[in-house]
């Protein structure tokens, strides 16, 4: 009995052919309400990111200004240690050649020292006359003669700011004036007169009469 054409439509297939598998599986569909919450997920780690930026940018608003003026306070502390310890350094140079550091050997032709470091604006001690460096009273024999004892100081450099100390040595020859270290301090520049007791402006002073 003759077969009808449906049946070669309705064949079975035989092994399919060496190649690629290609699936034909429906793809499965993204709920729609996962990707909002997703998203919803994401938005406090962001909020929490841009709090803790706000408050480490308050922070530094508080931070910094603490931080200067610890700094300031350190060389301003540095400043009058070092006035100190060239006054005492000054000290010991005229106990032991028992001249004063107006000159070599005792004479008065210096009215200010220097030490180390850029020349404060606005000195005024420089007015009186003849400088010369610390160094040579207190580091090496260079006016005591033969009784100079030295070194009488550790360390002569710039004051914290870069500036050089001064000291007015004419207020050991003019009763006027005040023999006194002095450091320009932050502004360098020297704010203070020879003749005062205090010293002016952000000066650090230390008197020796």
């Amino acid at each position: 009995m003759p077969q009808s054409s449906d049946a070669h439509d309705h064949q079975v297939p035989g092994p399919a052919e060496d190649g690629p598998v290609v699936s034909h599986a429906a793809a499965v569909p993204v709920n729609a309400e996962e990707a909002p919450v997703s998203r919803r997920r994401r938005l406090p780690g962001m909020l929490e990111a841009l709090v803790a930026c706000s408050v480490l940018i308050s922070l530094s608003g508080v931070v910094m200004p603490v931080v200067a003026e610890g700094a300031h306070t350190a060389r301003v502390q540095d400043a009058n240690a070092d006035v100190q310890a060239i006054a005492e350094g000054l000290r010991g140079y005229s106990r032991d050649t028992l001249f004063l550091p107006t000159g070599s050997r005792g004479r008065t032709n210096l009215s200010w020292l220097y030490g180390a470091g850029e020349m404060p604006a606005d000195n005024s001690f420089a007015e009186g006359g003849e400088a010369r460096s610390l160094d040579d009273f207190l580091l090496r024999d260079a006016m005591g003669g033969g009784n100079w004892n030295g070194p009488y100081a550790s360390n002569l450099g710039a004051d914290p700011w870069g500036n050089a100390y001064l000291v007015n040595v004419d207020g050991w020859l003019d009763l006027r004036e005040r023999a006194l270290v002095l450091s320009a301090g932050p502004n360098g520049r020297v704010d203070t007169s020879p003749y005062a007791r205090t010293a002016g402006g952000d000066d650090i002073v230390y008197l020796m009469d």
